[in-house]
């Protein structure tokens, strides 16, 4: 959308603050954590933050290219000021490309109403910052602590080992220049997946290493920042923020799979061999270790008459996201999964804001599902929308326009998000149980196809889906 720019600049901030919403990504042994391999160099740190440093060294076995200023600054409200993200443009330019976005969020029925993109990211600029932040652009990472010889909080520790990981991996990656540029939505959510799920996973190693009277008050703190943050979050639509944090989400599930397949592809993920698109870390077996490249796709043209705002891709979160308004949430996902790649054109006509879509399935068979998905979709659309959905074999077109802000549409809630999450989060914990992605994958797909999270939660007398599970299981592990 129109505020992407803004974004990529903020993503660090953003993505550690939403952050705390995403799973425990688990411990791994240090034996079989080594992704990156470089010469030591002689970076020194502060007596609180060495053994920290050290830590973030080992576990990855990589090394620090250059020093770090470490800030320490002791009073709540300083450091809140010291690390706030920049005030939001106000200009009339912004505010009417806001705007924009917000009609594009109606038409494809993600949200209804008022909502509005530039409160949203106000409510996000705002949330309480995380104890530790990496301000790349100085190169510096700023802690809520009174000195350099002070004995830091277990919460503070836990964050520093995750902040330390990330400016790690921008030293050895340009990871946040990389992000700042990516040429679409897709890149740059790569960029997110990859930085913020390593720094998640070195932290939680972290965290499994502590005593358990720091581990218990590391939890502690963990709990009272997250029922804080969803108190400050309730006023945000759920797709909204799903959508900002759903890289995060899987990154630590695709890193996961590539070390237990060959560490060495880690290393390859962040430099040589990146993901083209988010499809490859939602399903690393079937998409990245068996490589399944983005289809070729053309941005639709506008129609005669419009005036172009914007073109980029859409993904596929944000195609699960539109087919579960017209499909059950297992449906939609199993649908998106045969997304190949996408564009959308945005548009002014007549005064309405309106967009062209083109998906490309990975296959024809992946097409019928896809169709199928927008048929439910374009139906579930207020009248107003004007919804259009056509085919050509492998690609498959639609066309809406924003409905209004007094068009009442059902929009996707928690449990829409907790099917792609839940999703991903039984694959992970397949991963690291089997050591092998593509039976975890297997599992986690066949499962989520079969059941949906309303199943999940619902007694049904007639469903049993925990021990269709072991059925699930067996299957996967004869055909993998």
């Amino acid at each position: 959308m129109a505020l992407n720019t803004a974004r990529r600049r903020a993503w660090i901030g953003i993505a550690l603050l939403l952050g705390i919403v995403a799973f425990a990504a688990g411990a791994w042994g240090l034996q079989r954590w080594a992704p990156f391999q470089h010469d030591a160099s002689a970076v020194t740190w502060p007596e609180n933050v060495q053994p920290i440093a050290e830590y973030v060294q080992q576990t990855t076995r990589s090394t620090f290219q250059s020093p770090l200023t470490i800030e320490f600054i002791g009073p709540e409200a300083q450091y809140a000021e010291r690390v706030a993200s920049p005030d939001l443009p106000t200009s009339d330019e912004m505010v009417a490309s806001a705007k924009v976005d917000d009609a594009v969020g109606r038409a494809l029925g993600l949200w209804a109403g008022q909502s509005s993109v530039l409160q949203n990211e106000t409510v996000i600029n705002d949330l309480e910052p995380n104890p530790v932040t990496y301000l790349p652009d100085e190169h510096a990472i700023v802690v809520n602590a009174i000195s350099d010889t002070s004995r830091l909080p277990a919460l503070v520790r836990a964050e520093l080992a995750l902040v330390l990981t990330q400016a790690l991996d921008d030293q050895l990656y340009h990871t946040v220049q990389r992000a700042q540029t990516a040429a679409t939505s897709q890149d740059f959510q790569v960029m997110v997946g990859l930085s913020i799920g390593h720094a998640f996973l070195v932290r939680d190693l972290f965290v499994a290493d502590m005593n358990s009277s720091d581990r218990q008050a590391y939890e502690h703190a963990l709990l009272r920042r997250y029922d804080d943050y969803r108190d400050s979050i309730s006023v945000v639509p759920t797709t909204y923020v799903s959508m900002r944090t759903m890289a995060q989400q899987v990154g630590p599930v695709f890193l996961a799979a590539l070390q237990e397949d060959d560490p060495r592809l880690v290393q390859a993920a962040f430099s040589t061999d990146t993901p083209a698109a988010l499809d490859q870390m939602i399903l690393p077996a079937s998409k990245y270790l068996r490589r399944d490249p983005l289809e070729a796709v053309s941005a639709p043209p506008a129609p005669l008459g419009a005036k172009v705002q914007y073109s980029n891709q859409l993904g596929p979160f944000g195609l699960y996201l539109m087919l579960s308004t017209g499909l059950p949430s297992n449906e939609a996902l199993t649908a998106s999964d045969g997304w190949g790649n996408d564009r959308y054109t945005v548009y002014l006509l007549a005064g309405r804001a309106c967009l062209d879509l083109h998906v490309v399935a990975d296959s024809r068979d992946d097409a019928d599902l896809l169709e199928r998905g927008l048929n439910g979709w374009a139906g579930a659309r207020p009248p107003s929308s004007d919804a259009l959905v056509g085919r050509d074999g492998v690609n498959l077109y639609a066309t809406v326009c924003d409905p209004g802000t007094t068009a009442r549409q059902q929009v996707p809630g928690e449990l829409v998000i907790s099917e792609f999450t839940g999703r991903s989060s039984m694959m992970y914990e397949y991963i690291t149980r089997t050591g092998k992605p593509d039976r975890a994958e297997c599992i986690a797909v066949q499962f989520h196809t079969q059941f949906t999270q309303r199943d999940l939660e619902t007694y049904d007398p007639d469903l049993d889906p925990y021990g269709e599970l072991e059925s699930i299981e067996e299957d996967c592990r004869d055909s993998t």
